[in-house]
């Protein structure tokens, strides 16, 4: 099911909003953080104002660990990414799949100084490999820098999900999950604040209600009792979130005879997998979960931008277990009075984009590639081509091998698909005549799983081997290809009846020789069109199944590449009016 706003709809939200406001309701939608956002940490700090701060997972994405902002709980901006040098945690350069990478930040602050505890997980080795898990530690003292943010202080711990706490005793601590393959335990331990060296014994604190992959633990100090929050189920359909609490941090641990205490499984729920739960209040004293969820529903196929973050209402009353309202797309809840005062210049959640690329400008801080980059393959409004940014080909194109043996980075840019509906468009300008030199836009959701819209240069055999159906040109030329590189991927493309590669001889001489417009749109939650620009206006080249870029625990980026496709290519590309719309009455 979808969401859809008609004139209706929001005649009878304004006349809630209207009518509640005397009593502090009002409503707001979900996701509240749209697009690959899994895996959410939140925390409101006093000391900055009352600001709500929020990071979410980035696997294998950098800039990574985007950091977010909110005084109101419904407009939340990107304020900065914890990750944004190499030499931080060099190791992102050497993971292999879409599943390693960075698992879920805590953000927490403590003293002045605004902890990110994570993992850097190598998801290519045993679960039973102490080398497979590298917790870390991150502290800025401006989360509105993102060139604060420290390099990481690693701790041993094997497991991940790690999450610091602060008690009366003034001594820090971590709890985090055990590899639960190996034995499902939630575990906590003392660490040196500074060097993150572990003080004594890793406790054993409660293996869960007795679904699969207890994870995600927080703990809380309220009412002379620990609660210990986790997840359980798996980041699938049979999410949970559950509570267990204890007179002692160590345990033992009583459940909440009410677990789970928010969960969507088992339901025809639009919204699906919730869990990965964190909680806090705001200045009136009401408390606030927000959790990861997939807009997928039951069937659970068709949902490309992965996990996402939702915010839902809980209670939580003296001496009780918190209780939380099950998350739904419209919502009502006594939410802090609209403020969008929130410092930057970053993107708010959901906004759409037209860049321009004019000189002296970056790269928004929304924008990110698949592993670190190679700087000087990205150049703005270079000379000679002001308000453009410039591509130059990587060897490797966007399937290519994993980073692990890759000699050098992909050539690779762009931003988190927010809207099930949206219309992307570039102009793009390629000159290079190299045979399988290729430049174009694509979705993108890991190496094995993307739909490519690029313009080639394929020599007559090259254009052949590609599937080009038409007489070959008699030398080299310029071609429009569709490429549908998924898990179902044959010699002859995607296993499903939609998603159909083609290649298409290249109409010349509009706008000059070398120079067109790409579009991607997503024609609703299902199919995406890919077209190109010709003299008759715009040429649909093929269609993408959306169940052919989803699953994994990553969401689609849509994006720019360049690539010599296995060879040097020294011309570049040169993209110009990127400009992404979403569908904002679609959710």
């Amino acid at each position: 099911m979808l969401f859809k706003f008609s004139s209706l709809w929001l005649t009878a939200t304004l006349c809630l909003a209207t009518a509640s406001d005397s009593v502090h309701s009002k409503a707001y939608r979900n996701p509240v953080l749209p697009g690959f956002h899994p895996d959410p940490s939140c925390t409101r700090v006093p000391e900055w104002d009352n600001t709500f701060f929020c990071a979410t997972s980035s696997f294998n994405a950098v800039p990574g660990v985007p950091v977010f902002a909110s005084k109101d709980l419904q407009n939340f901006r990107q304020i900065g990414n914890v990750i944004t040098r190499e030499s931080q945690l060099p190791g992102i350069a050497n993971t292999n799949g879409s599943t390693s990478g960075i698992w879920a930040p805590s953000v927490r602050y403590h003293n002045g100084t605004f902890w990110v505890v994570t993992t850097l997980v190598y998801d290519h080795l045993p679960q039973n490999d102490p080398a497979r898990w590298d917790n870390v530690i991150f502290k800025s003292t401006n989360p509105f820098d993102s060139s604060s943010w420290s390099d990481a202080v690693h701790f041993t711990f094997e497991g991940y999900d790690t999450s610091p706490f602060w008690d009366n005793d003034g001594k820090t601590y971590i709890v985090g999950s055990h590899a639960w393959q190996v034995r499902p335990m939630i575990q906590g331990f003392e660490i040196d604040a500074d060097s993150a060296e572990i003080v004594g014994n890793i406790h054993d604190m409660w293996p869960g209600t007795g679904g699969i992959a207890p994870e995600a633990p927080h703990i809380f100090a309220k009412d002379n009792r620990y609660y210990l929050m986790i997840a359980e189920g798996g980041t699938g359909l049979n999410h949970m979130v559950t509570y267990a609490r204890s007179q002692s941090m160590w345990g033992p641990y009583d459940p909440d005879p009410a677990n789970p205490v928010l969960t969507n499984a088992n339901t025809t729920q639009y919204f699906q997998t919730v869990g990965h739960a964190d909680i806090f209040n705001d200045t009136a004293g009401n408390w606030w979960g927000v959790a990861l969820s997939t807009r997928s529903g039951p069937e659970y196929i068709y949902y490309p931008m992965g996990r996402e973050t939702v915010l839902t209402r809980a209670e939580w009353k003296e001496g009780q277990f918190p209780t939380f309202t099950p998350v739904r797309g419209q919502e009502t809840g006594p939410l802090p009075a609209q403020n969008k005062q929130i410092g930057g210049t970053g993107n708010w959640a959901g906004q759409d984009d037209f860049l321009t690329f004019p000189p002296n400008s970056s790269l928004p801080i929304h924008f990110v590639h698949n592993r670190f980059p190679d700087p000087s393959a990205y150049t703005i409004s270079p000379h000679g081509h002001l308000n453009t940014l410039r591509l130059s080909p990587s060897v490797l194109n966007l399937t290519s091998t994993d980073r692990r043996t890759a000699v050098t980075p992909q050539t690779f840019v762009g931003r988190r698909q927010e809207h099930v509906e949206f219309v992307f468009t570039v102009q793009l300008s390629f000159a290079s005549q190299q045979d399988q030199a290729e430049a174009g836009v694509t979705v993108f959701l890991n190496q094995g799983q993307h739909f490519d819209l690029g313009v080639v240069t394929l020599t007559p055999q090259s254009a052949v081997q590609a599937g080009y159906i038409g007489k070959p040109a008699n030398k080299s030329a310029r071609y429009i290809r569709l490429r549908t590189i998924t898990t179902n991927s044959t010699n002859q493309g995607a296993s499903d009846p939609l998603s159909k590669p083609n290649t298409v001889l290249l109409e010349p001489g509009l706008h000059g020789s070398n120079s067109l417009q790409l579009q991607i749109e997503a024609v609703n939650r299902t199919t995406y069109a890919f077209r190109h620009e010709t003299s008759r206006g715009w040429t649909t080249v093929g269609w993408g199944d959306s169940s052919q870029v989803s699953g994994g625990f990553v969401g689609t980026i849509i994006g720019l590449f360049a690539t010599g496709n296995g060879a040097n290519v020294s011309d570049p590309a040169y993209f110009s009016d990127f400009s992404y719309k979403g569908n904002h009455a679609v959710f």
